[in-house]
């Protein structure tokens, strides 16, 4: 009987470099004296003052009912001073910023967009009204907590038939309702991780704690050096079929490059390049 070929996963990151290179090449007959004036004074002057036809756009926040009728004035007016034609206003509430008086769709409100509607048509800018408040146009009032966005979760449980069943599921969150409730065959060695396979890990350079990227712990955490490249081998005595791989990168700010490999007769062969941006690690984004 032949010996199975051991199966190794190579998996290589790359700390993200940035290379810049500009090439300018100017080759340009002299201008005249008289070409010259007129050309770039034209420019010049549609720098400092761009006229209307030029339409610069501008999101208006009215951040957490702070405005006036004195306010929005003077911010049109400022817009228009530096040449902004167009403004999309948006109502937004931030917990950060103290609330004002003025809330939302009073009669207060009201004036204070009328106001605005009115000095715009004054200076020739365009309004845009966001078609509800909250980030994404997406919040108000009239929106139940059944109605809101949501993630999408999922609890599971295994059992081996065949058989009839009646069981209530384990809700995986609170404030939880239910989409669908799907059962399948599951197929051979499912939920099998690599830390089932006990592999041989090793990383280049040699990295303490490595044994951690495998032990299913999302919690733990192994940090690579940055601006270096880093590889980490799997290795197993025997060969083994995995329908996918799951990278869980920790939750801080990075970006890099990874390529995931597999050795076949002697050689690494790339069978998937991927790209983790994580250059702003908010949640909400």
């Amino acid at each position: 009987m032949k010996k199975p070929t051991p199966l190794i996963f190579k998996v290589l990151f790359y700390s993200l470099s940035f290379f810049i290179a500009i090439l300018i090449a100017c080759k340009a007959k002299k201008l005249t004296t008289k070409t010259e004036t007129p050309v770039f004074s034209a420019l010049e002057t549609g720098f400092i003052t761009p006229p209307d036809s030029i339409q610069t756009s501008v999101y208006w926040y009215w951040m957490s009912g702070n405005i006036s009728k004195e306010g929005v004035i003077k911010d049109l007016e400022s817009m228009k001073n530096v040449g902004i034609n167009r403004a999309f206003i948006g109502n937004i509430g931030i917990d950060e910023t103290p609330y004002g008086k003025v809330k939302l769709f009073t009669d207060e409100w009201w004036d204070i967009i009328h106001a605005a509607l009115k000095k715009a048509t004054e200076l020739n800018i365009e309004i845009g009204i966001f078609n509800s408040p909250g980030w994404s146009q997406s919040g108000g009032p009239w929106v139940e907590p059944s109605q809101a966005m949501r993630y999408l979760t999922s609890s599971e449980i295994k059992i081996k038939g065949p058989l009839k069943l009646s069981i209530q599921l384990k809700e995986p969150i609170e404030n939880f309702q239910d989409v669908r409730v799907i059962a399948f065959p599951a197929p051979k060695d499912y939920g099998k991780t690599i830390a089932s396979s006990s592999p041989k890990i090793i990383s280049s350079p040699a990295i303490t704690g490595i044994k951690k990227v495998a032990d299913g712990n999302f919690e733990n955490q192994v940090p690579l050096s940055p601006n270096q490249n880093t590889v980490i081998d799997f290795e197993t005595k025997n060969s083994i079929t995995f329908r996918s791989l799951v990278i869980h990168p920790a939750h801080k700010t990075m970006r890099l490059t990874g390529e995931i490999q597999v050795k076949e007769t002697g050689n690494y062969k790339t069978i998937k390049s991927f790209i983790v941006d994580r250059s702003n690690d908010n949640l909400n984004v």
